[in-house]
């Protein structure tokens, strides 16, 4: 049986269709993308802007405290009081002012910082670079996204459809998707690290002040890991996010290198036991042996 002939009218007619619905795909696709990357960009920007004022403080406070009086002063006020208790007699000439002394200002600058602006000063830090870190990315996606559209409409709509198909497989080849779920992690991430900051700053300063704030950290804490880990272990959580994602894919692929492991194992002791029961010299009764067989059931039951 002969197959249908479809004239050039009809192919036309399907190219257009086929060309319709990858377009809407596409488009659908990258506008989502684009508006997600935009409201980043925002959060990222307003959290780099918090971050540089916090760090503006933060890092003199690894820096040696400076001396309580400028040594030329100090110098200059000395001078002033010897000329001021000078007393003159006939036979000599006698200050009753001690002479000035050279003080070591290097005693007070040697100082190392204390542990507490180390450690704020290492997190409000990495916390701007990572900030800084999703919006560069986010930015460069957004080139992608525009290169990615551009010259398409062009042409007939067989030759859309390919270029668009063709385009559309590079960004699934390339993970771009996966690019994209990096943004909002590394935001989180930030804001993750400066509130550990703050939390380093409020308890050096006054507890009475951090209590509270780490009470409001900590629930903000379990609330965002309750959502990140509910739609793993629970089927048709609607809180789906970038980050509970990547932490199943993460299970995911750890899951599958153990049951590879174990696989290997498994086959191993397989190897040994038919090993064994060819071998002739060695009793079937040997520690050995029942080892193996024993390795290999509990395996099973795994």
């Amino acid at each position: 049986m002969r197959s249908k002939l479809y004239d050039d009218v009809e192919k036309a007619k399907a190219w257009s269709h086929l060309a319709t619905t990858v377009k809407e795909y596409s488009d659908e696709m990258t506008r989502k993308w684009s508006q997600e990357i935009d409201t980043h960009l925002v959060f990222a920007g307003l959290l780099s802007a918090i971050l540089t004022a916090f760090n503006v403080q933060s890092y003199q406070l690894l820096q040696p405290p400076a001396p309580a009086v400028d040594p030329v002063l100090g110098a200059l006020q000395q001078i002033s009081a010897q000329l001021s208790s000078f007393s003159i007699n006939p036979q000599f000439m006698n200050s009753t002012h001690p002479p000035f002394q050279q003080t070591d200002s290097t005693a007070t600058s040697s100082l190392p910082p204390q542990t507490s602006a180390i450690w704020l000063n290492a997190l409000w830090f990495s916390s701007l670079v990572t900030s800084l870190s999703s919006a560069s990315l986010g930015i460069m996606v957004k080139q992608w996204l525009n290169e990615y559209n551009s010259g398409i409409s062009s042409g007939t709509s067989r030759e859309a459809a390919r270029i668009r198909q063709y385009r559309l497989n590079n960004l699934k080849k390339w993970r771009v998707a996966e690019v994209v779920t990096m943004i909002p992690i590394l935001l989180q991430l930030s804001l993750a690290l400066f509130l550990a900051g703050l939390l380093v700053l409020l308890w050096s300063l006054h507890h009475a002040v951090a209590a509270p704030a780490t009470a409001l950290i900590i629930l903000l804490a379990l609330w965002t890991f309750g959502t990140i880990l509910l739609p793993i272990f629970k089927t048709g959580c609607a809180y789906v996010s970038p980050q509970a994602l990547a932490l199943y894919s993460l299970l995911k692929h750890v899951n599958h290198q153990v049951s590879a492991l174990r696989h290997r194992i498994v086959s191993h002791l397989h190897h040994l036991s038919a090993a064994s029961v060819e071998d002739s010299s060695i009793d079937s009764t040997s520690p050995s042996g029942g080892l193996a067989r024993n390795l290999e059931q509990q395996f099973d039951v795994l």
